[in-house]
C-alpha cells in the first residue's frame, strides 16, 4: 500500500516549508498573518513541530486568488509610453558628460 498517496476522507499534514512554497510568502509573513487570524493556524504535532492542513491552506490561497480584482479596468484604455522624454533624457545626459570632459 502506498502510504504517499492521500486516501479519500484522508487530511494530509504539510510542514512550513512546503506552505511557504505553495503560497510564496515568507516565515515572518506567514506568522503575522497567522496572528491577524487571515490564514490558517498551524497544527500542533509535538513540543517543536506544527503542520498544516493541507485543505486548509489550498483553500485560503483559493480565497486570495478570488479576492484580486482585474489587472485593469475593462472600459480603460492603456495609453502607450512616451519614447521622446525617454530620447530627450539620453540625449541631455549624453550633452552633460561631453561638458565634464
Amino acid at each position: 500500500m502506498d502510504t504517499n498517496k492521500a486516501s479519500s476522507g484522508a487530511r494530509r499534514l504539510i510542514r512550513i516549508r512546503e506552505v511557504l512554497q505553495l503560497c510564496g510568502l515568507s516565515r515572518a509573513t506567514l506568522y503575522r498573518a497567522i496572528k491577524q487570524h487571515s490564514s490558517p493556524a498551524p497544527v500542533k504535532l509535538s513540543a517543536r513541530a506544527v503542520a498544516w492542513p493541507q485543505d486548509d491552506v489550498m483553500q485560503w490561497i483559493d480565497s486570495r486568488v478570488a479576492q484580486r480584482g482585474p489587472a485593469f479596468p475593462a472600459n480603460s484604455k492603456v495609453e502607450p509610453c512616451d519614447t521622446r522624454k525617454e530620447s530627450a533624457i539620453g540625449a541631455t545626459h549624453r550633452q552633460m558628460r561631453g561638458k565634464s570632459k
